[in-house]
């Protein structure tokens, strides 16, 4: 149980749940207004390409502008 949820009770009902809305999405007797959003990226836009969009330039860099590979050799460098 995982906070009061049987965790195969849940994936099953997340299965379920996404292959009748997909099985909607494919079959035209069900009309538009009735059938699930399909979510879609704009074109050329990967996840690759919004991961590095925040990543590019800033290497290791912590939010207090510190390097965080330069702060973890000095704190070692402390404790020995």
């Amino acid at each position: 149980m995982l906070s009061g949820f049987d965790k195969d009770a849940v994936q099953a009902c997340v299965a379920r749940e996404w292959l009748d809305a997909n099985d909607k999405l494919g079959d035209a007797a069900v009309s538009t207004k009735d059938k699930p959003q399909l979510y879609k990226s704009k074109a050329g836009t990967t996840a690759e390409d919004s991961a590095n969009k925040w990543s590019i330039g800033k290497g290791s860099t912590m939010a207090n502008q510190k390097d965080f590979l330069s702060e973890l050799r000095r704190q070692l460098a402390e404790q020995q």
